[in-house]
């Protein structure tokens, strides 16, 4: 998880209060965060009958005829059905016969109720899986979004080869595929981000006609790269600013201004007095529960920073910087500022 930091960036007076949360937001009004969930599927053409065969859904195991160009289609779908404006990046191994979540459900975690998660359940699902054993593995593909579209539907032709050397034999290959293996995006279910594996047998060679293939095809899949380390490319975030005045009275004694982070990182929230510097309280707050998450007061500005981090926002974007004239104060006016991670921009670095 993310560490939390405070910072104060003004002299007076401000209270810079930590901010513990993880939050999932986009210009979509506070919709649910996304769930990525990666569709890999295996197909090649039987030399023999014409007929293409196919391996998806729940299929396991494929026999294969030896140097047969195998089409391997990975479709990312986002099961919230939700726009999401950014790409996703994804891994694609020839040979990864493991996966990372056995017998991991975050359905278990789920209130049967309202859908919230909770946190205890979830943290020790997470401590089950080998986040930093998996992150070290260089996969055979990567696929890096500088288009948002570039990685949603990306088909490669593979030949198969029946004296490649697999962990499950010679001529065995087991194709896999993860999604955001590094966590760019939060998630409501990290846990069906992964496909596969797929295991496909290499038939041995029937006759001189068999020919071999001399090249891999990425099929049109833009962004489609053999991957030199693990995570050849980094993140860049890009922020999003909201901001509205306030005038508060006997009549109206607070306001407020929502906002919605879409990934980890810092967020900066001012509230500046700029008329009758009477004393204000701040609080940042989830709007569906009301929980309070930071809070601060001061006379001519308040300040509140941190980073996001944590699973308090897993099942709800919405965020709220709420301000209230505090006991005695009599009327305020000012503006209400809040800078947030919103987007984001892949960028190879290989």
């Amino acid at each position: 998880m993310t560490p939390t930091f405070c910072r104060a960036l003004v002299a007076t007076p401000i209270l810079c209060v930590l901010l513990t949360l993880q939050a999932v937001a986009d210009d979509s009004g506070g919709a649910p965060p996304p769930n990525f969930v990666p569709e890999l599927s295996l197909s090649y053409v039987d030399p023999l009958s014409g007929e293409r065969i196919s391996c998806a859904g729940d299929c396991r195991k494929l026999s294969v005829p030896a140097w047969v160009e195998l089409e391997v289609r990975l479709r990312v779908v986002n099961e919230n059905g939700i726009p999401w404006p950014d790409g996703v990046a994804w891994d694609l191994w020839f040979d990864q016969p493991l996966h990372p979540f056995p017998g991991v459900d975050l359905a278990d975690c789920r209130d049967s109720e309202n859908g919230s998660v909770d946190l205890d359940c979830w943290q020790s699902l997470t401590a089950r899986i080998e986040w930093a054993k998996w992150k070290k593995l260089v996969a055979d593909r990567v696929c890096v979004p500088e288009d948002p579209e570039a990685c949603r539907d990306v088909t490669l032709t593979v030949p198969m080869d029946p004296g490649f050397e697999g962990s499950r034999g010679r001529g065995v290959y087991s194709f896999a595929a993860w999604v955001d293996r590094f966590g760019v995006a939060v998630e409501s279910d990290e846990f069906d981000n992964f496909a596969g594996p797929i295991r496909v047998k290499v038939q041995e060679p029937t006759g001189p006609s068999s020919s071999v293939p001399s090249a891999l095809d990425n099929g049109g899949g833009g962004g489609v790269e053999a991957a030199p380390s693990p995570k050849p490319y980094v993140v860049h975030l890009l922020p999003g600013h909201a901001e509205t005045t306030f005038s508060l009275s006997s009549m109206r004694s607070s306001t407020s201004l929502e906002f919605s982070p879409a990934y980890n990182g810092e967020v900066s929230v001012q509230v500046r007095v700029t008329e009758a510097p009477e004393k204000i309280e701040v609080e940042v707050r989830k709007i569906s529960t009301g929980a309070i998450l930071a809070r601060g007061t001061g006379r001519v500005q308040v300040q509140l920073d941190g980073v996001l981090g944590g699973v308090d926002l897993k099942d709800d974007r919405r965020l709220e910087v709420v301000v209230s004239l505090a006991q005695g104060s009599r009327g305020s006016r000012g503006i209400i500022e809040v800078d947030y991670p919103q987007r984001v921009v892949y960028r190879r670095t290989e």
